[in-house]
């Protein structure tokens, strides 16, 4: 505000609405706010209906003085406002206190994510496990922002399995983003029935991802993480994987905050948080980090999911029956 003279600001988008608030939620639809806030170095404000103004203030951590409406009189837009200007920068280093939400609820997404893929059965359908899923995910308070299952047949045809009226047969693929507190936790696992048809792409996916994780440094630029992966696939065979499917990015408050693309000039920082989602047909590897002191710090490890060390660093293996 002060960089660009403007005495007061306007925020309605739900994840800066979360981040100004510690982790409250303006929304009741996903993705549509119900209240907005009015900043200025006075004051904040809290503009929402009447309906609302009371849940906010009490559940959603705005405890601001309010200005309600009608709810048949919604006022126009405000500006300046996050409509039109993009706050993300600001959100990318997580504070202590965000580090702290983070770790908690990437181990809870962690825990409901492979409880339901534990308790799977080949004969289910994609829709029963994703049923399932969100269930385990709900318990524990998390929303699920994106819920992907593909089964034996599905999944190694489409990188985005929606859930389908189909059998899981031999394979399944359980994809969360989960949001608790405004924060998103981003995980993938997969487990098998008997042989494992896609075991040797699994380990090449492993190994793309360990490229990945190693260049995930602070100081690098997302531009040159992706050049690691691109060098992962050629490494594994498979160069044309590059282009099938988006390879992750900067985690937080969105699923992606920053979606990498190459040549992309964003540099890692201490305290942001990354998610690196590498695939080929049928297998896909993915958990949530956190930039540390020089090292990562996985949010969403799982200590009840078998694991396989890949350059040194225990990884998620294939959950077998």
């Amino acid at each position: 505000m002060n960089e660009h003279g403007f005495d007061r600001f306007f925020v309605y988008r739900p994840e800066n609405f979360a981040w100004l608030t510690g982790g409250g939620d303006n929304t009741v639809e996903i993705g549509e706010g119900v209240g907005y806030l009015e900043v200025s170095a006075r004051e904040v404000l809290l503009r929402t209906s009447q309906v609302e103004v009371s849940r906010l203030q009490e559940e959603e951590r705005a405890a601001f003085a309010a200005r309600t409406f009608p709810w048949y009189s919604t006022p126009p837009i405000q500006r300046p406002n996050d409509l039109e200007a993009d706050l993300t920068a600001l959100r990318l280093v997580l504070s202590p206190e965000e580090q702290e939400r983070f770790r908690a609820l990437g181990r809870d997404a962690a825990r409901a994510l492979g409880e339901a893929m534990r308790e799977a059965r080949p004969e289910w359908t994609e829709r029963k496990l994703a049923g399932e899923i969100a269930s385990s995910m709900h318990r524990q308070g998390i929303q699920p922002v994106v819920l992907l299952v593909g089964g034996e047949e599905r999944v190694l045809e489409y990188r985005h399995p929606v859930p389908k009226d189909r059998p899981l047969n031999r394979i399944a693929m359980g994809i969360i983003c989960g949001r608790r507190e405004g924060l998103v936790a981003n995980l993938t696992r997969m487990r098998a029935w008997g042989e494992v048809p896609t075991g040797e792409l699994y380990e090449k996916v492993l190994n793309v991802e360990a490229k990945a994780l190693a260049s995930s440094k602070p100081g690098n630029t997302l531009g040159e993480v992706l050049n690691a992966i691109k060098s992962g696939y050629r490494e594994a065979g498979q160069p044309e994987a590059f282009a099938g499917h988006h390879q992750g990015g900067i985690a937080g408050y969105r699923s992606r905050e920053v979606l990498a693309t190459p040549d992309d000039s964003t540099v890692l920082r201490e305290g942001m948080a990354i998610a690196w989602n590498p695939s080929l047909p049928g297998v896909k590897v993915e958990d949530t980090f956190l930039l540390t002191d020089g090292s990562l710090e996985n949010l969403t490890h799982d200590p009840d999911w078998p694991m396989v060390l890949v350059k040194g660093r225990p990884r998620p293996g294939i959950l077998t029956a």
